[in-house]
């Protein structure tokens, strides 16, 4: 409001990745969110205690994409790469999954959808010059790639 003490725009917020305030409302908030709800929807997953050692992966290679844009060193191993490189989009039965009553299942299901919407957000974040060159091709690939290995991990159809 006019004359406000500290005139402080409560719209606005500090983009650690350009180092400048902009909106609330830029699609880069709503990606830093998605992610971190994939990454609390995978925690819950892990803490159903089912595979435990390949959730832990799946979280793991999350974080390593959600760090890419603060460390652009940050890499996946080559073999997490290659596992994704394998995870080929491919329709299966949610329903039957779910009506089974699977927590694990439903987890991971929520997490990918989070990355799904968090990858829709990056990449309309590509379209502003601020963020154009800071978006690397290889985050927006396997950020996808992940997204599918979780669908097919949440549904059981794993390649191995």
């Amino acid at each position: 409001m006019p004359g406000n003490e500290d005139d402080e725009d409560y719209t606005k917020e500090m983009c650690e990745y350009i180092n400048e305030e902009i909106s609330r409302d830029h699609p880069i908030f709503f990606y830093k969110a998605e992610m971190k709800l994939a990454q609390a929807s995978m925690g819950l997953a892990i803490a159903e205690g089912v595979r435990l050692q390949a959730t832990r992966e799946l979280l793991d290679m999350l974080d390593t994409l959600y760090q890419l844009m603060i460390d652009p060193e940050s890499k996946l191993p080559d073999s997490q790469r290659k596992m994704l490189n394998h995870a080929d989009d491919v329709w299966l039965d949610l329903k039957e999954k779910m009506s089974q009553g699977d927590k694990r299942a439903a987890h991971l299901l929520s997490s990918q959808a989070h990355m799904s919407m968090a990858l829709g957000y990056l990449i309309r974040c590509r379209s502003d010059e601020r963020f154009s060159q800071l978006i690397p091709d290889y985050l927006i690939k396997y950020l996808g790639k992940l997204s599918t290995f979780t669908y097919r991990e949440a549904i059981g159809h794993v390649m191995l």
